[in-house]
């Protein structure tokens, strides 16, 4: 700046004569002039305007001088030249470092933004992965209650399989016995002698053993587990004597259809004792369908045979 202010003092020292009398001083201190006044260039480049002042300073004192004058008109022309092409020089260095620094600017706004497409792509992949976890628990216990029904159904299936072997049991049990029966009956005939009916009424040998209100359940005639442990005591019990069986069915409900289930629950033990190996024919098999205060289950009385 000191040099620029000294450049201008000599200027307007020179300014005197060149103003009048030099048409190329005039020229080059009117584009330096026009450089100074614009508002983007002027104030860029003051080393290169003070040294095109120093130029224009120098034509104006010694551009009087023929020899000299065109000389010093092609230094101030060059400096003046220079001064422009500086300032310029800058304005366009300051648009470059603006759009560099816009476009990092924009470089910066776009990798936000694909950090957060990122980061909304993530999450929406996190959700769909917890969807697909969702449903495949879904899935699972759905396969899993599937199995359940499907293990029930088969214990079902095994349990009325049992029943029905059980069932069978006692329906060839008691072919044999009828059959028995009538081969006794054909011989009895045959020789002529006719069996004698026992009046007295036979001696009970033993407790009674009772199956109580967990050898069924409601409204059943299949036994329960706790019904099927007291067969073999039964059927221990039973060695050499005869059995009765009675079989009750709940206080309530329709008296034919309790009569019904209890005489089914009475030959479901009967089964179960022939299939322990108690002879069918010493066993006697009683529904007695429902009484007050009797709980389902039923009780075994033993005989002398």
């Amino acid at each position: 700046m000191r040099l620029l202010a000294a450049a201008v003092l000599l200027a307007v020292a020179g300014s005197a004569w060149a103003q009048k009398d030099d048409p190329d001083y005039d020229r080059l201190r009117g584009r330096l002039n026009q450089l100074a006044d614009d508002r983007t260039l002027g104030a860029l480049a003051p080393a290169e305007v003070a040294l095109a002042e120093q130029a224009l300073a120098n034509l104006a004192e010694f551009g009087g001088k023929r020899k000299l004058h065109d000389h010093y008109v092609f230094l101030a022309a060059q400096r003046v030249d220079i001064a422009w092409a500086a300032a310029q020089s800058v304005a366009q260095e300051r648009k470059l470092q603006a759009l560099d620094r816009e476009h990092d600017q924009i470089l910066i706004a776009a990798s936000r933004r694909d950090a957060e497409q990122a980061r909304l792509e993530l999450e929406r992949q996190r959700i769909q992965s917890l969807a697909q976890q969702e449903e495949t628990d879904r899935l699972r216990a759905e396969a899993d209650e599937a199995r359940t029904q499907s293990e029930q159904t088969s214990k079902q299936a095994e349990t009325a399989k049992k029943q029905a072997a059980q069932a069978r049991k006692l329906a060839d049990a008691q072919a044999r016995e009828a059959e028995l029966a009538r081969k006794e009956a054909e011989l009895l005939a045959a020789s002529g002698i006719k069996p004698v009916a026992s009046t007295a009424p036979a001696a009970k040998v033993a407790a009674p053993i009772t199956l109580g209100d967990a050898a069924f359940a409601p409204g059943k005639a299949a036994l329960q587990p706790a019904g099927s442990a007291q067969i073999a005591k039964i059927a221990t019990a039973a060695a050499g004597k005869s059995v009765r069986i009675e079989a009750y069915a709940n206080d309530g409900g329709n008296a034919k259809a309790n009569l019904a289930l209890s005489q089914q629950r009475a030959q479901a033990i009967r089964a179960a004792l022939v299939a322990a190996g108690v002879p069918a024919k010493r066993i006697t098999a009683v529904g007695a369908g429902a009484k007050a205060g009797t709980a389902r289950g039923a009780a075994a009385s033993f005989f002398e045979r």
